[in-house]
């Protein structure tokens, strides 16, 4: 059988940021550059309170949020290649590329001060493509264990997520900087250091699941067991195993995390692909509640294969008769991912369901 789940969440980008500047060490024409280019949708002091009619409020960069991340490079891409989606237009083909820096570093000096990062540091940060390391992290909470094997994915937007190696659950996720690999230089022991803040966590859940992809053959649990993983552009592939109480490999599959930018907003989509000799497969999502159940005939199962597009507790049980192929798709509405994701950020009516 083959399953497929995706959840679709936003990302805000918040949390401090490097600024290793100030704007009176700026150059003059630094100002009139951003007064001339920004100022009119961003406002003159950078508050997002700008003169220009736009059909939404223009980011504030006191704040210190943006689009791609927290970075000079991210803040430079922006400013290069404009957000699609959004009024933001790119400046790559009307701007030198000193005005372009000179801009990057004033909209920077706008928000909030950070602590600057030494030159030759072992900061790692996250380039145009996803970034995964593999180490030990610190505890999540005061008193808490540490995690000795421990697979970090970190994404342009500034927005990273932490997994347990052994066995793919995911821990937390955090915006801003990425990671100190401090732990080069130790002599084993030492922790990776991550510079974000949490911004999410599970939370435990009584009887239940704590928000994680936990797979089901019948009643019985299944783990699993983290195989390896594969970036592709802006998505990045965890590979895995599901095994059962005796050990036994029942199937494996995939979970996939990709960045869309839809009307300017960093949205994270996770799924899952999973597949196997499982009779049947139920997926726990958003406060333990089972998603979907399927249950297959004990001989010549039907080969389903289903989406969701968002955490429905309860959403459908169904039962496929014997070697009848079915497909279902459980998305509700049949316009894009892309509209789909517009439309939950912006309320839009969907109309009959």
């Amino acid at each position: 059988m083959i399953a497929t789940l995706c959840v679709t969440f936003l990302m805000a980008p918040g949390g401090p940021v490097a600024s290793p500047w100030s704007p009176p060490e700026l150059a003059s024409d630094a100002r009139s550059l951003y007064m001339a280019n920004c100022a009119s949708c961003h406002g003159e002091t950078g508050d997002g309170k700008g003169t220009a009619d736009l059909d939404r409020p223009a980011r504030s960069f006191l704040d210190g949020g943006y689009s791609y991340g927290n970075t000079e490079k991210a803040v430079v891409r922006s400013i290069v290649h404009g957000i699609p989606g959004t009024p933001m237009p790119a400046f790559g083909e009307t701007l030198a590329e000193d005005q372009i820096q000179a801009l990057a570093n004033y909209v920077i000096a706008l928000g909030p001060p950070g602590t600057v990062v030494a030159p030759g540091s072992s900061v790692l940060s996250v380039g145009e493509r996803p970034l995964v390391v593999h180490g030990m992290m610190p505890a999540l909470a005061e008193g808490g264990r540490r995690e000795p094997r421990s697979l970090v994915v970190g994404f342009p937007n500034g927005t990273t997520f932490q997994y347990r190696a052994q066995t793919g659950e995911l821990q937390a996720i955090r915006q801003g900087d990425f990671l100190d690999r401090r732990d080069w230089g130790g002599r084993g022991g030492t922790e990776l250091q991550p510079l974000g803040q949490v911004t999410w966590k599970p939370e435990p859940i009584e009887g239940g699941s704590n928000g994680q992809f936990n797979a089901m053959n019948g009643d019985t649990p299944l783990r699993r067991s983290f195989k390896g993983s594969r970036v592709a552009d802006n998505q990045v592939w965890l590979n895995f195993d599901l095994v059962d109480a005796d050990g036994k490999d029942v199937g494996g599959g995939q979970e996939f995390i990709t960045f869309l930018m839809v009307d300017g907003v960093p949205v994270a989509m996770r799924s899952c692909l999973a597949n196997g000799s499982a009779k049947g497969l139920r997926i726990d999502v958003s406060g333990g509640e089972p998603v979907t159940e399927l249950t297959f005939p004990d001989s010549d199962p039907a080969v389903p294969t289903f989406t969701v597009t968002r955490p429905c507790p309860g959403l459908f049980a169904m039962t496929f008769e014997n070697g009848t192929p079915v497909f279902v798709h459980a998305a509700e509405w049949t316009e894009s991912l892309e509209s789909a994701i517009r439309a939950d950020i912006t309320g839009a009516t969907r109309g009959d369901r």
